[in-house]
């Protein structure tokens, strides 16, 4: 329990801390196929933000960027997480950034993925500007009324096919209208945010020293090239690799190429020590 909400995680292996941050509209069931393959040699954990997945939100809980960032910092201090490795992916980049930047002294390394880490405004992302418009309308509450954004998620998985099973269970958590809620507020919230995410653009320097891996579908519809290319300019440390024909929800079409991707990044730095 963290700040009255019910903070469901996943915590196989043992070895150095990964530390995984979902997307929207997903859970940590999304990093399951990583997890199996790299908890032979970390110790791979994943938490569900509250109110997504198996976790709980507090009563009064909004739903806001700043929120589920301090829900994740107080997780990493729960569980006393030092050295920490972490990927973020998606929503899960400003969430995490926001708190590595704030508290660089706990991480190791960053996995970024997908996402960002400054105010929007700041650029010029009409594609992801324009979605974040849209569910700020009356019409994104009908996305999230028909779950149209989790049946475009699913549709949207380009390099696999998911089974019944696996389909099942990315909705599950959310098939009642209730539990959608969660989704729509943290998206909505992303145009009121301005402030949080100028505090995280303001912790990406402590964070310069760091090494990184930057993972990015070339078949993305909404995070083109020029979010890869401003993280690579924020941080020196980092390696870039891009997913030949793969969508925004690499972890999901992509598992074996990002872990082997990441195999191979900490060996490299592993011959850098």
């Amino acid at each position: 329990e963290l700040a009255g909400s019910q903070v469901h995680y996943i915590d196989e292996g043992s070895g150095p801390v990964l530390l995984f941050l979902h997307s929207i509209p997903t859970w940590s069931f999304i990093y399951r196929n990583m997890i199996k393959n790299l908890q032979d040699n970390f110790r791979c954990i994943a938490l569900d933000y509250p109110g997504f997945g198996l976790s709980k939100a507090s009563d009064g809980f909004i739903h806001t960027l700043k929120e589920h960032s301090e829900i994740v910092s107080l997780f990493i201090q729960a569980l006393e997480l030092n050295e920490v490795t972490m990927m973020v992916h998606d929503i899960g980049g400003p969430i995490g950034l926001g708190v590595a930047g704030k508290q660089p002294e706990r991480f190791h390394a960053l996995i970024i993925a997908d996402t960002f880490g400054w105010p929007l405004k700041d650029y010029n992302y009409p594609k992801l500007e324009r979605m974040i418009k849209i569910m700020a309308t009356p019409f994104g509450s009908v996305i999230i009324d028909t779950n149209l954004l989790l049946r475009s998620f699913l549709k949207g998985i380009k390099r696999r096919s998911l089974s019944q099973e696996e389909r099942a269970a990315y909705r599950g958590p959310f098939a009642n209208l209730s539990r959608r809620h969660p989704i729509h507020n943290l998206f909505r919230s992303i145009s009121h945010s301005d402030g949080y995410l100028a505090e995280v653009k303001q912790g990406l320097p402590h964070l310069r020293d760091l090494p990184v891996l930057l993972i990015f579908g070339d078949a993305d519809p909404t995070f083109e090239a020029g979010f890869m290319n401003r993280f690579e300019q924020i941080f020196p440390r980092s390696h870039s690799v891009v997913l030949k024909g793969t969508g925004h929800f690499t972890p999901e079409e992509a598992p074996e190429e990002i872990t082997s991707a990441i195999r191979s990044w900490w060996q490299s730095l592993q011959e850098q020590v």
